[in-house]
């Protein structure tokens, strides 16, 4: 509610900086004469937070700032900001009932703010006992930092005027080493704490202030919120997003009786000026009338277009996100990543992410993407594993290859690499996917993907397709497929990856199968991934696994993917979350295993004296080329058939 002085106040011309340092001015030189102003001045700032706020409080900011052209200096007047006023009035009347939650962007005076409110408890609320706690004991108070939270409070009360504030050692005591701030005239008092497993366990707090709680240690955060919980009915919980992990993140998408208060860039006067959204690349203003595009903006000049693309380079989105000039200038810093901008300005818990392929990447795998020949499904015999493939239109069987006269791959080498799931069907399953590359050409020339088969079946799918594709070398992610790993034992294809372990004396072949995926080798598998696509070593072909190359993101140091990350719920992480992409991967590092010359050095012979072991590769060519000695036809020539028509396609 507001009182008569701040009305007069701002009709006055009070939140304009020259007029509200004239009126300041003017309150003091009175209140100094007129001991019953002092009365009224001082129930004013009891009674109306804002007018306390606006009319006595200062800011100290040494970031340097304009005005209608003049530089402002280091201790400016605290102004609040109109999108500033809702969240203190509802700050104020919650602080003390209820937990309060704030999301804020980088820069907008939420710390201030809250030392502001305990200034203004500890000033006119008698025997308040309010609570800081930050990640560390410096954080909290060192006399030295104006970034510790008490040496602001210490600052702010100094820039009262004796007659609100009273007098050092007389009035109020301040221990340091204890980090406490005590009026002595109302037994209010102010603690800082450190974030610990039992921060003031066993105390009483009127409320309690954490301040950048997404950037406490773990598990500390958690622990401290647990000990404070019965020690006050209010904690208000101040924090940039940093992540979605973490205390912080829990609680703010947790349903709770928390108020929630946002304090967004988007609403700063002093940075949406000129809002727009970037639609078909041409900035269209958000509204027109009142808030205009910048000039440069309308149309866009060379330089504009220039920071665009540059953006762009960088791993930025532009199109349909609120963008201002001040944003833009934030995005285009030394330093700036789009991770960095959508934590500390977006208020985006998720990275605080960025995607991890960049315009290179995408430039060189659309290039390569082509229409599949064959469209389809399979039909196979369980227990010999062999498969006819049966053309069909929207099947899950997508093939870049020429197929022979019996509906064959040529005679290749390939690798195979497999992503399961758990084949629940249903329209939010993830598919299940089977990526073919043929070794010679280190193109893609299958994909298989669907979300209906369970993962015991999809191993003898896999199997089959192995088989049909000549006994390819098959490689599967190990860390969901354990129906699949059983089925792979049980049929006993020989032709399977086995992985790598490294010793003192070097890497050796360990006697584990499949890939297993961790952060180490999900690190190098997309390593892998990214470098051989880019720099053309390796051509994609599918669409749809470009497309999800593109929901990939970095969150927090680790590769996710995007609609998976935002759900823990296997079932519920969308019809695609990356699978077609990490079976290629799996694929990749299956191709990189398996060198391709002695795969082609075959002594048909061998075949007969057991030296061939049955259903490899080897054999199967064998059996191709004994064959070919029988009726003439070489299947081979389909092979080089597919790739003149490759070539020749593409240049």
């Amino acid at each position: 509610m507001s009182t008569r002085f701040y009305d007069d106040f701002c009709k006055a011309g009070g939140k304009e900086y020259s007029q509200n340092m004239q009126l300041r001015a003017k309150y003091l030189r009175r209140a100094s004469e007129d001991f019953a102003f002092q009365k009224h001045l001082l129930k004013a700032c009891q009674d109306d937070v804002l007018f306390f706020f606006n009319c006595f409080c200062w800011l100290y900011e040494p970031r340097p700032r304009k005005v209608e052209g003049k530089k402002l200096p280091m201790v400016i007047p605290f102004i609040t900001w109109e999108h500033q006023d809702p969240v203190i009035l509802g700050a104020r009347e919650a602080l003390g009932f209820e937990d309060i939650g704030i999301e804020k962007s980088r820069g907008e005076g939420a710390s201030w703010i809250f030392i502001l409110l305990a200034l203004h408890d500890w000033l006119f609320q008698p025997m308040s006992a309010i609570g800081f706690i930050s990640r560390t004991e410096l954080a909290v108070d060192n006399p030295d930092d104006p970034d510790s939270l008490m040496w602001k409070l210490d600052w702010e009360l100094s820039k009262l005027p004796p007659w609100m504030a009273g007098e050092k050692d007389k009035d109020y005591s301040r221990n340091v080493s204890r980090h406490i701030l005590k009026n002595l005239r109302n037994g209010s008092q102010v603690v800082g704490y450190t974030a610990t497993g039992d921060v003031t366990t066993g105390g009483r707090k009127y409320w309690i202030m954490f301040d950048e709680l997404a950037k406490f240690p773990r598990p500390a955060d958690m622990h401290a919120m647990a000990s404070t919980q019965h020690v006050t009915e209010s904690r208000a919980l101040i924090s940039t997003p940093k992540g979605a992990e973490g205390e912080y993140y829990r609680i703010m998408h947790a349903p709770s009786n928390m108020v929630k208060l946002v304090l967004d860039w988007k609403q700063n006067e002093t940075r949406n000026w000129g809002l727009y959204k970037l639609e078909h690349g041409v900035p269209v203003a958000v509204d027109p009338e009142k808030n205009p595009l910048a000039k440069g903006y309308d149309p866009p000049t060379p330089e504009l277009l220039d920071l665009f693309s540059r953006l762009r380079q960088n791993g930025y989105k532009l199109e349909n996100k609120l963008r201002s000039p001040w944003y833009d200038r934030q995005c285009d810093r030394p330093g700036a990543t789009p991770q960095s901008i959508a934590q500390e300005l977006d208020r985006d818990y998720g990275g605080s992410v960025y995607r991890i392929m960049g315009p290179e990447f995408f430039k060189k795998a659309n290039e390569s993407v082509m229409s599949f020949r064959y469209e389809g499904g399979i039909q196979y015999d369980r227990s010999k594993l062999t498969m006819s493939f049966e053309e069909a239109k929207g099947g899950p069987m997508k093939v870049w290859c020429n197929l022979d006269h019996s509906l064959r791959p040529p005679i290749r080498p390939y690798a195979v690499g497999v992503d399961i799931s758990s084949g629940l069907g249903g329209s939010h399953t993830s598919n299940s996917v089977i990526q073919v590359i043929d070794l010679i050409s280190m193109e893609q020339v299958m994909e298989y993907a669907t979300n209906v088969v369970e993962p015991s079946e999809f191993a003898e799918q896999a199997m089959a397709i192995c088989k049909w594709f000549h006994d390819a070398y098959l490689a599967w992610e190990i860390n969901y497929g354990g129906g699949f790993s059983k089925r792979v034992k049980e049929m006993g294809y020989p032709n399977i990856f086995m992985r790598t372990v490294w010793t003192k004396k070097g890497k050796r072949k360990s006697k584990d199968i499949g890939w297993h995926t961790n952060p180490a080798s999900k690190e190098a598998g997309f390593s892998d991934y990214i470098r051989m696509i880019t720099k053309g070593e390796v051509k994609l072909r599918s669409r749809a696994i470009v497309q999800e190359s593109g929901e990939y993101v970095r969150i927090n140091g680790k590769i996710e993917h995007l609609t998976a990350f935002k759900s823990s719920n296997d079932a519920t992480k969308g019809v695609a979350h990356g699978d077609r992409v990490m079976a290629f991967v799996v694929a990749l590092q299956a191709a990189i295993d398996r060198p391709t010359g002695k795969s082609l050095s075959i002594d048909v012979n061998s075949v007969n004296t057991g030296a061939i072991p049955p259903y490899t590769m080897a054999a199967r060519m064998a059996e191709r080329q004994t064959k070919k000695e029988d009726d003439g036809w070489d299947d081979r020539e389909v092979g080089t058939l597919a790739e003149n028509h490759i070539g020749n396609s593409f240049g």
